[in-house]
Formats: C-alpha cells, sequence, structure tokens
C-alpha cells in the first residue's frame, strides 16, 4: 500500500523501525514551489538517511493537490521517478 501525492511517495511498512530520530516540524519534502506538509497526528522520523512517518490520523497536505488522508501505519518516504526512454535515463519527479 502507498499514499501519492505529486512527486511524494509514501510506501506502507509492517513496523516503525527501531531508533528513529524525530524530525520537529510538519515539512514532509520541499517542492520547487509549494511543500507537502503533514496535518494532524503524526511522529516523524529519520534514520540512516531516509525519513519514515507513523500516522495516526494524518493527512499530507499541498496547495496544487488534493489534500489526501494517511491510513493509520508506518510509511517511508520516497519520491517518484520517471523514465525518459529518449535519454535511456530516469529522474526524480520535481512537483
Amino acid at each position: 500500500m502507498y499514499v501519492q501525492q505529486g512527486d511524494c511517495l509514501l510506501k506502507h511498512i509492517d513496523k516503525s523501525p527501531k531508533g528513529l530520530k524525530p524530525v520537529k516540524g510538519d515539512l514532509m519534502f520541499k517542492g520547487q514551489n509549494h511543500h507537502h506538509r503533514l496535518r494532524g497526528k503524526f511522529k516523524m522520523g529519520l534514520l540512516d538517511g531516509k525519513t519514515y512517518v507513523i500516522s495516526n490520523g494524518a493527512e499530507l497536505f499541498h496547495e496544487e493537490h488534493k489534500t489526501i488522508k494517511i491510513p493509520m501505519g508506518a510509511y517511508r518516504l520516497d519520491h517518484v521517478q520517471e523514465y525518459d526512454h529518449w535519454l535511456e535515463e530516469s529522474r526524480q519527479v520535481i512537483d
């Protein structure tokens, strides 16, 4: 299961990883002009350079997208990739 909003992708994981370093604030992912932010009840943390979100009734908000409810559970932040067949390369989608 996953939650996607533009280029921001939250992939569901079985359980919250041990040893997360808490992240303060609500900024999930910084876009070019607008940012993906969390609202509601959640915890966010870092581990080994990756961002994790534990949702307990959170929503993903962005000015240019519909607000999405994040089901309760643990998620790892990832980014949508696109593949350019002409250049034969993949790149991160920038929203």
